[in-house]
């Protein structure tokens, strides 16, 4: 979130904040937990950040801004016993006031060691609607009177973990994710990126961003891009993304005869660029939390396509600020797709302007920050499901 100075007499310059990470890596949590932090810092907050794995990204930009960093060194099974030593000794040494997790295990692992650290106040976050099957729902449910209160980003996701019953509802609230504002492009910039992205001219750029797993449903979106092509052919894709699914997605695209007309760009650490180049952003996602990469492509005003999972509803008005389809239905989606081909310059730029408003409304960044604050101090903030 955004590092303006807020002047509220409520806040204290005392409070101390750690933030603990699975992985201090480019993926949506992570950033809202990096926003949170800085956002935070620069109210006054004194802020930790630990990463259970080996921090990967972020490092930089905290580090500079005066937040310490601190890898704990998680690197298997073996090593875990001397990971949480260290995240004891880290929060028995530092005091903080609040501890506050983001992912699956960084909530497990702090709650436990929290409570045997002597941590005043727990507040956990899970950030997507499915995180690993019923295993770690159990986990999360028996360590769950642990903390003091759960987040989540969206009423929906919230709403599929009540009736999974992983939380309990009275100590479940919604705070959504923020976002900054958009990136401004010079003609030159946008048209070397585009050309980066694989596309010349007045073809329609798609854009796709996140990382390459199971939840984002990659083979959905090339089968969809597939059909929609063989209808029109003046529309290209570009994906950018990394992870352990990057070759079968190659291999999808080759099998379906795209190589000329998708873009796989891989990692790059400055999305909002690209995002600020495309025409249309497309989801594919079998699940999901609240997407930053979606309120990313809203905020610049670009239409969006999307799959109707997590709280992707709660952004997008069907058929104004963009077109939702069923999770699974590549036809479905390539229906879309072609739909917002179709459309005029000028319907695009109306539907992605309607959603810029949303955003703008429901997720600047300092609301959010107002709300964080008053969750981690226990003094309500969130919409409770």
């Amino acid at each position: 979130m955004g590092a303006g100075r807020v002047t509220d007499k409520r806040r204290h310059s005392h409070d101390a904040l750690t933030i603990l990470v699975t992985n201090l890596d480019r993926g949506g949590a992570e950033t809202q937990a990096v926003r949170l932090a800085l956002g935070l810092h620069a109210r006054g907050w004194r802020v930790r950040v630990l990463s259970l794995l080996p921090p990967r990204d972020f490092v930089d930009r905290l580090t500079v801004a005066g937040i310490p960093v601190i890898g704990l060194g998680l690197a298997g099974a073996a090593s875990l016993p001397g990971t949480l030593f260290r995240l004891l000794r880290e929060l028995r040494r530092h005091h903080p006031d609040v501890l506050a997790t983001f992912t699956y295990h960084a909530n497990v692992a702090g709650k436990v060691i929290g409570r045997m650290a002597g941590v005043p106040r727990i507040v956990t976050s899970i950030r997507s609607e499915f995180f690993g099957g019923t295993f770690r729902d159990g986990l999360e449910k028996m360590t769950g009177p642990l903390a003091d209160l759960t987040t989540t980003n969206a009423q929906r996701v919230g709403e599929k973990l009540v009736e999974r019953g992983v939380v309990d509802p009275g100590k479940l609230a919604v705070v959504p994710n923020a976002v900054t504002p958009a990136v401004e492009l010079s003609p030159a910039e946008r048209e070397g990126l585009r050309r980066e992205m694989g596309v010349s001219g007045d073809d329609l750029l798609w854009l796709a961003v996140g990382r390459f797993e199971e939840a984002k449903d990659y083979p959905n979106l090339i089968r969809a891009f597939a059909i929609a092509t063989a209808e029109r052919s003046d529309q290209r894709l570009a994906i950018i993304g990394y992870g352990a699914q990057e070759d079968a997605l190659r291999e999808d695209v080759s099998a379906a005869g795209l190589d000329e007309m998708v873009r796989i760009v891989g990692r790059r650490d400055d999305a909002a660029r690209y995002i600020a180049a495309c025409d249309a952003y497309v989801l594919s996602s079998a699940w999901e939390g609240l997407p930053n990469t979606v309120l990313e492509a809203m905020v610049a005003a670009r239409p969006v396509v999307a799959t109707s999972v997590g709280g992707v509803p709660e952004l997008i008005d069907d058929g104004v600020s963009g077109l939702l389809r069923p999770p699974r239905d590549s036809s479905a989606l390539a229906e879309a797709m072609l739909q917002a081909v179709a459309m005029s310059r000028e319907d695009r730029v109306t539907m992605g302007n309607h959603g810029r408003e949303h955003v703008r409304a429901h997720h600047d960044v300092e609301a959010v920050l107002n709300r964080w604050e008053a969750v981690l101090r226990g003094d309500g903030g969130g919409d409770h499901v």
